[in-house]
């Protein structure tokens, strides 16, 4: 019985540090309280909501990706059935930003900083 009992501790502990040395400090999703001052953005931004329930094919295929992007929040949503990829970036209050030149797009991309994948699969670069 008491080497079931030390089997028991040793396997419980190899569990625990298995978990805590699996944890990747570098990622870039980091956990956001808030979203635009919502704890729930895809549900409380009736933009972001009308562009989520448009989605096809699921999280697999799809993404809402969260930016930080010249001090503020930047939501970039990614559909599957989307052809372009520089007009689907909005800030809180759903307002898409200009990215229509390339040096706008370029600068965009060089300078935004990934928070955190809200929804799905980040398809985009």
């Amino acid at each position: 019985m008491k080497n079931l009992s030390k089997a028991i501790f040793s396997a419980s502990l190899m569990v625990i540090l298995f978990l805590v040395t699996n944890c990747k400090s570098g990622d870039p999703v980091q956990d956001v309280d808030k979203v635009c001052g919502v704890a729930d953005p895809i549900n409380n931004l009736k933009w972001l909501n009308d562009e989520f329930k448009a989605f096809l094919g699921g999280p697999g295929v799809n993404g809402i990706v969260l930016y930080e992007y010249n001090g503020n929040q930047v939501i970039e949503v990614q559909n599957s059935l989307f052809n372009s990829t520089n007009i689907h970036q909005h800030l809180c209050n759903g307002v898409k930003l200009d990215l229509q030149s390339p040096q706008s797009i370029s600068d965009y991309r060089a300078q935004r900083r990934e928070v955190k994948v809200l929804y799905g699969t980040k398809m985009w670069p």
